[in-house]
């Protein structure tokens, strides 16, 4: 059966030899075959331009003059009361959760160092469902749970508990707003060339709700010493995005694609959009010189030569991806080849273009919520980092 394609208004593909080379972005002249064997698929036009204008207006500060003293800010998120819970390090670099009102008032610090009930060590982003506080620690291999009432510490949930049944390994947990939680699980460690990630529904006690069977590329290893453990994965072969709603549907975007796939809450398939650009140039040089963890231009060459594998022509077009409480979808497309500066597309739910963004990498986007965006900021005479809280004014473009 062919699949479902929609075309959404006239798509003016442009050759890419066209367009500028200062332009991040560059208009695809055919669809890839790949894209349009998406079932349930709607493409929209490369150069599609935004409905509306975004203004961001400055309105609570959430910094270390409220609170105790935070060197970097790491992450944050807001709560059903509008209180601000901000990952940080201070300046022995350990970790530690504080909690803010929504007019900027410190409140408390949540948990503390160590391996007991609610403590922690190196944690991952922090989530928010209804009235909990969910947070991965890495070092103690398990998820706390808080109540956002007082932030007392209502359970541990060890990973081991979230088996996959084979041998696949934890690699993240989403909190879902039904209780339950979307377990995604990594290949071995030891696997090399293109990996996968796979994707259950299973609740705190590791039973599993839904398996849809969903398995999505996650990024792509080399091996570049035979006595050596493979390397990371090289992140502009591409890996799967996601992001999850607050129906507990799922996103997802593999980053060399601007093709956004949505799951209902069970993991089933439903629809998907596109945009048919791609990002710059790959230049691997710029790579390695740029990636500090990366080998050397000579070895990724040896080892894609030794597998028959080319490097990819371009960059990543997509870098992160978000779903706001309005279900509009952010979708993040690095400006330059080292993504210093990003350009945030704000999508409506069906895919259409709403409004553009550019705001650096280092200036994170941490929370959509209520019509407001809660951003890191960078005080520049002193390198200290805070979090704002900015009112979100949308109006028809060019007015």
């Amino acid at each position: 059966m062919r699949p479902r394609l929609i075309i959404v208004l006239t798509l003016f593909l442009v050759h890419c030899s066209q367009e500028p080379e200062t332009d991040h972005i560059q208009i695809l002249d055919e669809i890839p075959e790949h894209i349009l064997e998406v079932e349930n698929l709607t493409i929209f036009p490369g150069d599609a331009e935004p409905v509306y204008d975004v203004e961001l207006i400055s309105e609570v500060t959430f910094d270390d003059a409220k609170g105790p003293y935070l060197n970097r800010v790491l992450d944050a998120v807001v709560d059903n009361r509008e209180q601000v819970i901000i990952l940080g390090t201070n300046t022995d670099y350990q970790q530690s959760l504080h909690a803010y009102s929504s007019d900027g008032a410190f409140l408390t610090v949540i948990g503390g160092r160590g391996g007991g009930p609610g403590e922690y060590g190196i944690m991952l982003g922090p989530q928010v469902t209804g009235t909990k506080l969910f947070v991965p620690d890495v070092t103690n291999q398990r998820l706390n749970e808080y109540s956002t009432a007082d932030f007392s510490v209502i359970r541990s949930i060890r990973f081991e508990q979230w088996d996959s049944g084979g041998e696949s390994r934890f690699g993240y947990v989403y909190a879902r707003q039904d209780g339950n939680y979307w377990l995604i699980f990594s290949e071995p460690r030891s696997v090399i060339g293109q990996l996968s990630n796979r994707y259950k529904i299973m609740d705190h006690e590791g039973r599993i709700i839904q398996d849809p069977s969903l398995a999505l590329p996650a990024g792509f290893r080399i091996q570049t010493d035979p006595s050596a453990r493979p390397i990371m994965p090289l992140y502009f072969m591409g890996s799967t995005l996601e992001a999850v709603s607050r129906s507990d549907e799922l996103y997802t975007a593999f980053t060399r694609d601007f093709l956004i796939r949505k799951y209902d809450a069970n993991g089933i398939y439903q629809s998907a959009f596109y945009y048919p650009v791609q990002s710059l140039p790959f230049d691997l040089d710029v790579h390695t010189n740029s990636s500090p963890f990366s080998p050397s231009a000579r070895v990724i060459k040896n080892a894609f030569s030794d597998i028959d594998r080319d490097l990819p022509e371009t960059n990543p077009v997509l870098f992160r991806l978000r779903i706001d409480d309005e279900n509009r979808i952010w979708a993040a497309v690095p400006m330059d080849q080292q993504r210093e500066i990003l350009e945030w597309w704000i999508l409506d739910e069906s895919g259409e273009l709403l409004a553009k963004l550019q705001r650096p990498l280092l200036k994170t986007i941490f929370d959509i919520k209520n019509g407001y965006l809660y951003g890191k900021e960078i005080d520049e005479e002193t390198g200290a980092e805070y979090v704002v809280k900015y009112r979100m004014e949308l109006e028809q473009a060019g007015e």
